[in-house]
């Protein structure tokens, strides 16, 4: 169980044991040997001509794969059951042969879960049914001149004698192109001026058959950076007839599930990432173990040691946060809602390490990671897409930050941690509340004492530096932020966000550390990235400030220098290298 935390590695001799552990599951299997018999060059080049991969939807449709890890399973014919365990698995080994078919099925998600979160049954039923036939869905909620500003947002329905009547255009949306249902988010435009102009209006989601409207009209394919091959795209729709029975919620029930479903697919990307770097990281390893350079083998050269073992490190952490933020999640519940902060973490963090993972990756593997025939240099473009098209990174730093009060005061003291997903032999299956979960007010969610989780570790140097931060910079927000009001000041809240984003972040890392028995000279290297981090941070916090205000001489008391001994950097590098070796 240990050994499936670590990065996964498709492609060496031996399996790892994490890699059979994955193989355990049919669907990943599938997958594997989808991808494993089309190959790289077919891949690149589907990605260089930016080819829609109809196959692979044939394939997926003729396995039910996407239909068997997102059906609940009060509804499914086919023995399926919506898994956090199985569908984050999925997703990882799903973005490390191809992140942009990969995109497909986050999209699906997206699509399908506003439904599931509904009351119209009759809806549901009809969704799973065309899911387990193979269909795609589609999330129509942003809009080319609004982004992330939805309360901006123009499309617009209207009641009318016979039903509704819809019309706007959406922008950047997946599956545009293949999707059987879209969920649509729309303002009701009457209610806004009827009496009061300066009154929103209130929200519609419903949903939309493309192929059975001819109101959806001028499909466009955006070309983007990466995931070349999947279909994000724009598209209209002209006085669009629809009936209550395609409305999936209104008001604020259709608010709460646009965010129930962005908080829980966007969380969903992180595992994406750390498959990415997966892969890229193998093929660095065995570039790496090939090249002479100077009559000395490059794994023998100090720098590129040191990189090598840093980057895995950070690789390391950002699945292990992500899957102890899993098991937060599994235990949700209106009295435990800590999930909220973790998700948000990992939305903002795990991806943007994926970027750091990639830059140090690429000072290892030289030139031969920007070859077109390479993973490597589409993994460099892809992993870039996470953090900045799809994981609002500036949006989640900000929603962190509102819940830092409450962490530091530790008020939640019954609150245990919960069990370990990735340990245990049986698959705890599906959880209500995830359908149903509607509060997310940061204000009332209550955490424990979060320097329990180090200590086990705390008499590791770069641990206890760690320690050390966490209570200075807890002695900032209890105190230097009281005159403070960061939600007036974006910009600060997005910065005091970042830094205690790196607080809850070591803190999942920690307790999987300590839950996986994970090796010493690992669990340094870790924190030294962690030191860093959270240094760096602390003095673009503290830059905000007057250089003689009391919250810089707070700040100063975080940066710290970590301290890793050259046979930990040296333990590591070994580890690696011995372990993705082919």
């Amino acid at each position: 169980m240990k050994d499936a935390l670590y990065p996964l590695a498709f492609d060496t001799s031996p399996l790892t044991r994490g890699a059979q552990e994955y193989l355990r599951n049919e669907n990943i299997r599938l997958v594997v040997d989808y991808f494993q018999s089309k190959g790289i060059k077919s891949l690149k080049r589907q990605d260089r001509e930016e080819l829609w991969y109809a196959d692979w939807i044939d394939y997926q449709s003729a396995h039910r794969l996407y239909a068997t890890l997102l059906t609940p399973k009060k509804y499914s014919r086919f023995c399926g059951q919506f898994s956090l365990v199985n569908l984050t698995r999925f997703l990882e080994a799903f973005a490390y042969f191809s992140p942009a078919h990969a995109y497909s099925l986050h999209t699906t998600f997206l699509g399908l879960f506003p439904i599931l979160m509904s009351s119209n049954e009759k809806l549901k039923k009809e969704a799973i049914a065309r899911l387990e036939d193979g269909a795609l869905f589609a999330f129509g909620v942003s809009e080319q001149a609004h982004g992330s500003d939805l309360f901006a947002n123009e499309f617009a329905v209207r009641k009318t004698p016979d039903g509704w009547t819809a019309d706007g255009a959406k922008f950047y949306i997946g599956n545009a192109n293949a999707a059987f249902i879209i969920s649509i988010l729309a303002k009701k435009v009457e209610a806004a001026s009827a009496g009061n102009p300066a009154k929103r209006a209130p929200f519609v989601l419903f949903a939309l058959r493309p192929r059975e409207s001819s109101a959806f009209q001028n499909v466009q394919k955006i070309r983007t950076l990466g995931i070349r091959s999947a279909f994000v795209g724009g598209f209209e729709v002209r006085d669009h007839k629809f009936s209550d029975a395609d409305v999936i919620s209104t008001g604020r029930d259709a608010w709460d599930a646009v965010l129930g479903t962005v908080n829980l697919g966007k969380y969903f990307l992180g595992f994406g990432a750390t498959g990415i770097c997966a892969h890229a990281l193998t093929e660095a390893v065995d570039h790496l173990q090939k090249r002479i350079l100077y009559g000395k083998s490059v794994v023998e050269m100090t720098h590129i040691r040191t990189a090598i073992a840093v980057a895995f490190a950070r690789l390391c952490a950002m699945k292990f946060f992500a899957f102890r933020a899993l098991d937060y999640l599994q235990v949700s519940c209106d009295d435990d809602r800590r999930y909220l902060l973790f998700n948000a973490v990992q939305k903002a963090k795990v991806s943007t390490e994926g970027v750091k993972v990639m830059g140090l990756l690429s000072e290892c593997i030289g030139a031969k990671g920007f070859e077109t025939d390479t993973y490597f240099e589409s993994a460099i473009r892809d992993s870039l897409l996470i953090p900045s098209l799809e994981g609002s990174t500036h949006i989640n730093y900000g929603l962190i930050a509102q819940f830092m009060e409450n962490y530091f005061s530790g008020a939640g003291h019954d609150l245990r941690a919960p069990d370990s997903l990735v340990m245990q032999d049986d698959d705890p299956g599906e959880h209500p509340y995830w359908f149903e979960a509607r509060d997310r007010n940061a204000k009332t969610v209550s955490f424990g004492d979060c320097l329990q989780a180090y200590e086990p570790l705390r008499e590791l140097a770069n641990v206890k530096l760690f320690i050390a931060q966490v209570e200075g910079f807890r002695e900032f927000a209890v105190a230097g932020t009281s005159m403070l009001n960061p939600t007036s000041d974006i910009g600060l809240a997005i910065a005091i966000g970042k830094c205690f984003a790196i607080v809850a972040y070591g803190q999942l890392v920690a307790e999987n550390c300590r839950i996986a028995n994970i090796p010493l000279p690992t669990v340094s290297l870790i924190f030294h990235g962690l030191v860093e981090d959270m240094s760096a941070e602390s003095l673009r916090l503290s830059a905000m400030f007057p250089s003689d205000g009391a919250q810089q001489t707070q700040l100063r008391n975080v940066v710290q220098v970590p301290r890793t001994s050259a046979s930990d950097m040296a333990a590591v590098s070994d580890f690696l290298m011995a372990r993705y070796a082919k």
